[in-house]
């Protein structure tokens, strides 16, 4: 890093500052990127303009703050520390050794102790070190006679695949305090070392030993072991340890589910897992629990069944993740529960509890999550959950269970070491205390008039997100004195083992406020809807811990637009305002605004976006106005002591992210900037977003995994679609994903306006790119031929061709792609582009209609299941029998008898429903219209097939075998494919029944409809 010389007082000198940049011993004017203007007092400055040359005065810390403790009532459990004086150096197992009062605790680099089980023990015994990470440790159901002791470790983490991840058995020797002989290991087995290990080791109720792998990959299951059964990894293992076969050191029991299964390993007893993350049986049922670690969005807690599927990589707990790959032998199995990442990270398995201490908890599987804290219980009746809720929120980080001989829990905490159980609550509840209104919160000295409290410091961005045309305000509040340690410039993917990112202070809270233009175009006319904050709050523990602890929460405005109160809604809140817009039908339209619920906040602002997604370097880099002087936000901030060293470089030295409104920058840089600003959070590694690539705008962009890739979760029916085609816009999901207000739209939450410019940007952008080297498909050729042809038929030809063009270019997804464009850009005379709406906006394919219906007043659109569908409000609707049977076989517009039988009458293209009562009651139909993916037949499974000329095709397999490929399709038509034209064919994880089949119907029409389906015994 270049010095720079300070001043006696450590700050950098002035002509780094006052609109400009010292650079090479002289000055120059420095253009200001953006300014946005507003009379803030809370800058803390005394004095005229020309007494802050740095825009901030002197700091004047913010002391205000109300803002402290939980909105909600405090968990029903605590944490406590279980024995006081014992610590140890990053626990990963923690498990009791039979006929004896100790525990055994296995640390991560290798070494195992035991300690005595008493809250007085001050000391911990060293029993076995095996010099590599271990992650298993089990004691055999004999060993008081053999002394045998099985533990997983990694022969070396930096081996990736073959082998690597070893299980051996040692003897433990008549030593007090316990001791293992490390010359007496033999291996027992062995699989592939990879990013998930697994490593949990049990033996069960019949005496075998049973073993969790992992699936030996890093992010996506890169290897596709997961159902893979001729592989040992992402799976279950039972081996018998005491009959071993000849050349082996165990033997497979007879009643293992694939033995003598062609292609499969005998060995393994489930498979279909990710990361099994501690598994234990419960001792009165003999069931096998498992917590399987996700990876996008969704945390699972299993029950392991012998041969059970739990569906990775084709699912991701219940929800689809690459459907298009093969698939195991067996059916996909379903978790008992699941956890999206708003509550769960890194699930760890736990134990139904059997104690004492907690009667309340008998019976109930008690598990947690390693990166949030949380500890839950479920109970389960062998056919659904009959309980399940959360027992505390702590800071633990939660590793792994424990269970003594009288069945109490203990779990150990990875970071600190320490080993924690759970009691009873008493805290009281203070709740209450907690700011309801936006003016009890200290952050504004007036909320009317919306002037932040003194030390509130307002910011602005260089590339913010789209918030579907709302005016946003910025604030951060650091407490006190306290400072922001600036510990990194590369942000927010630095090479491996760098700094990144910001750690703010305990207390501190960024603030947004989102306000609507309620006459198109006229500040004037603006009223607030809503102000969020970000609330840091550090709980005793470590930095690591308390970094963790950030909580979003929604003040919503009132009508008065004199206060804000607190969203108290679990779900959010959606309300409707009405907009004078000239450019409208009727000279105004409706614009839905969604309040966030607080579970919504941490999907965006989560752990791999560093939680305060705009508060970074790059994004503060720029020029902001400060109550009439425009300075660089970081030399600002710098000089007023914000931070806890001063800046390691000048401004311009420092990274930054484009201003993607800006078109004077760089039309490559604005659209990776706008990608950065409204993806990249997600999509990033473990940023949630369900794909493999990375949209920060500091990558090039070949490295982001986005030129000429195969979209992994649909192409919209566009032959030879990627996700960025460079030079083709209408081969791009990328771009269509941006322009579409149908369920393929992104970003997938906090947007339902398409935000026309930046669609514009990332078009131009495209279009610019110089076109990829892969050859198009005959199909591609002919649609683009075709489609240049239908435009030059719309601009230029007769009446009859214009119409003729536009039912051509409806036709294909690019077609459509490339006619949006034309509307959008004007091209079309008033008549044409109310013909392009009115035939789009009625198309009879829904991802072509979904482009258009952006041209529609808000109540003409499609009302989507996702926003209206409220299954207990339906189910609490009487349905008719009789008027059920109408909408299945008579009602105009419901398809249900073109695809299902019922006694002989209609179709059989899916499953016959003459019987469907007696298999499932009523809110199991309604679930089953409603998420008709979620749990497939295999008899019904749907196949893709996409030709070498790049023609689609899907359905139900009739036939295949060495000439032809035969698919029902959805119109129970038999597709005939000759199989030297099939280039790809594919499973997927999607029914032939339409997710959106319910969605022109009415609750009451919905209601009978499942009364008479459940009546069919």
């Amino acid at each position: 890093m270049k010095s720079h010389s300070k001043t006696r007082s450590g700050r950098l000198p002035i002509c780094r500052v006052v609109g400009k940049s010292r650079r090479a011993g002289s000055c120059r004017p420095r253009k200001s990127i953006f300014i946005v203007a507003a009379a803030l007092l809370a800058v803390a400055s005394d004095g005229n303009a020309g007494d802050r040359p740095y825009g901030l005065g002197p700091r004047v810390p913010w002391t205000s703050s109300k803002i402290q403790g939980s909105p909600d009532p405090p968990s029903p459990f605590r944490v406590e520390l279980a024995f006081s004086k014992l610590k140890f150096d990053e626990p990963v197992v923690i498990t009791r050794g039979p006929g004896t009062e100790r525990f055994y605790v296995v640390q991560r680099f290798g070494k195992i102790y035991s300690f005595v089980n008493s809250p007085d023990t001050e000391t911990a015994d060293l029993m076995l070190e095996v010099g590599k990470s271990a992650y298993g440790l089990a004691f055999h159901p004999r060993f008081s006679e053999n002394k045998f002791v099985y533990v997983t470790y990694v022969i070396d983490p930096r081996e990736e695949m073959p082998r690597g991840t070893r299980v051996s058995r040692f003897q433990m020797t008549q030593d007090d305090p316990p001791r293992c002989a490390p010359d007496s290991e033999e291996v027992v087995i062995e699989w592939p070392s990879g990013g998930h290990n697994g490593g949990c080791l049990k033996f069960g109720p019949d005496g075998y030993l049973y073993i969790a792998t992992g699936d030996s990959s890093g992010i996506n299951d890169e290897y596709l072991t997961g159902q893979d059964v001729g592989s040992l990894s992402g799976s279950i293992l039972r081996i018998d340890v005491d009959n071993p076969h000849p050349g082996k050191s165990y033997g497979i029991p007879g009643d293992n589910p694939f033995v003598g299964v062609d292609g499969a390993l005998p060995e393994i007893w489930a498979y279909g897992l990710r990361q099994p993350w501690k598994m234990n049986f419960d001792p009165r049922t003999g069931d096998l629990w498992c917590g399987n670690i996700g990876q996008d969005l969704w945390e699972q807690v299993l029950l392991i069944e012998r041969g059970g599927n739990y569906g990775w990589s084709i699912t991701e707990g219940s929800h689809p993740f690459r459907p298009e790959r093969e698939r195991g032998p067996t059916p996909i199995l379903l978790p008992i529960v699941e956890h999206d990442h708003t509550e769960f990270r890194s699930v760890t398995g736990g134990y139904v509890y059997h104690g004492t201490r907690l009667p309340e908890l008998n019976g109930a599987y008690i598990y947690g999550d390693y990166d949030t804290g949380k500890v839950w219980a479920l109970r389960y009746d062998g056919k659904q959950v009959a309980e399940h809720r959360e027992l505390v929120d702590s800071s633990v980080r939660v590793i792994g269970f424990a269970e003594d001989h009288e069945g109490e829990l203990y779990f150990a905490d990875h970071i600190t070491g320490r080993i924690h159980q759970l009691a009873l609550n008493s805290e009281k509840d203070r709740s209450s205390d907690f700011p309801r209104r936006l003016s009890e919160t200290g952050l504004f000295a007036s909320v009317p008039k919306h002037i932040p409290a003194s030390g509130v410091i307002p910011y602005s961005i260089n590339a913010p997100m789209w918030n579907d045309g709302a005016h946003v305000e910025r604030f951060l509040a650091v407490p006190g004195t306290a400072k922001i340690e600036f510990d990194g410039i590369i942000y927010p993917q630095p090479a491996p083992g760098a700094p990144h990112g910001w750690k703010f202070p305990d207390g501190t809270v960024a603030v947004q406020t989102f306000s609507l233009d309620t006459k198109q175009g006229n500040p004037s006319s603006r009223r607030r809807l809503e102000t969020r904050i970000l609330h840091h709050e550090r709980v005793s523990g470590t930095s690591e811990v308390g970094d963790q602890l950030w909580h979003g929460y929604t003040y919503v405005w009132n009508e008065d637009q004199t206060d804000a109160v607190l969203l108290e809604d679990r779900h959010g809140r959606d309300k409707s305002f009405w907009v004078n817009d000239e450019n409208a039908s009727g000279g105004g339209r409706h614009h839905t605004w969604h309040f966030p619920a607080r579970s919504e906040c941490s999907v965006c602002h989560n752990i791999a976006s560093k939680y305060a997604i705009g508060i970074n370097t790059r994004q503060l880099n720029r020029d902001h106005n400060y109550d009439g002087v425009t300075v660089n936000q970081l030399t600002a901030w710098d000089h007023a002591g914000l931070f806890t060293e001063s800046l390691p470089a000048l401004p311009d030295e420092l990274p930054r992210v484009a201003d993607y409104r800006n078109e004077s920058h760089d039309l490559g840089r604005r659209a990776r900037a706008y990608l950065h600003a409204n993806c990249a959070h997600c999509h990033r590694k473990w940023g949630g977003g369900n794909a493999s690539f990375r949209l920060y705008s500091n990558l090039k962009l070949d490295e982001m995994g986005i030129v000429d890739v195969r979209p992994a979760h649909g192409t919209f029916s566009t032959p030879d679609a990627r996700i960025l085609a460079p030079g083709d816009p209408q081969r791009s999901v990328l771009l269509y994903r941006i322009a579409t207000l149908g369920p393929g739209r992104m970003p997938r939450l906090g947007s339902t306006v398409v935000d026309e410019q930046g669609l514009q940007l990332i078009y131009d952008w495209i279009r610019r790119l110089d076109s990829g080297d892969g050859p198009l498909s005959d199909e591609s050729i002919r649609l683009r031929s075709l489609t240049a042809e239908a435009i030059d038929q719309l601009l230029e030809g007769s009446d009859d061709q214009s119409m003729t063009a536009i039912d051509t270019l409806l036709g294909s997804t690019s077609g459509a792609i490339r006619l949006l464009h034309v509307v959008r850009d004007d091209s079309l005379s008033d008549r044409l582009r109310k013909a392009v709406i009115s035939k789009a906006t009625v198309y009879p394919q829904l991802h072509i209609r979904d482009l258009f219906e952006r041209f529609l007043p808000e109540e003409g659109r499609t009302k989507r299941l996702g926003n209206v569908v409220r299954p207990d409000k339906i189910l609490a609707i009487d349905g008719n029998i009789a008027q059920g049977k109408q909408v299945f076989f008579a009602t105009e517009g419901i398809q249900c008898k073109n695809c299902h039988q019922i006694g002989g009458k209609g179709t059989q293209v899916g499953p016959d429903l003459s019987k469907i009562g007696k298999k499932y009651d009523r809110r199991q139909i309604l679930e089953s219209i409603l998420e008709p993916s979620k749990q497939i037949d295999p008899k019904f499974v749907t196949y893709l097939v996409e030709t070498d000329e790049g023609q689609l095709h899907s359905g139900l397999l009739v036939e295949q075998n060495d000439t032809k490929v035969v698919l029902k399709d959805a119109q129970n038509k038999l597709v005939h494919i000759s199989t030297a034209d099939v280039d790809l064919m594919t499973t997927q994880q999607k029914s032939l029944m339409p997710d959106l089949l319910l969605r022109d119907m009415t609750a009451r029409q919905v209601a009978d409809l499942t009364a008479y389906l459940s009546s069919l015994k």
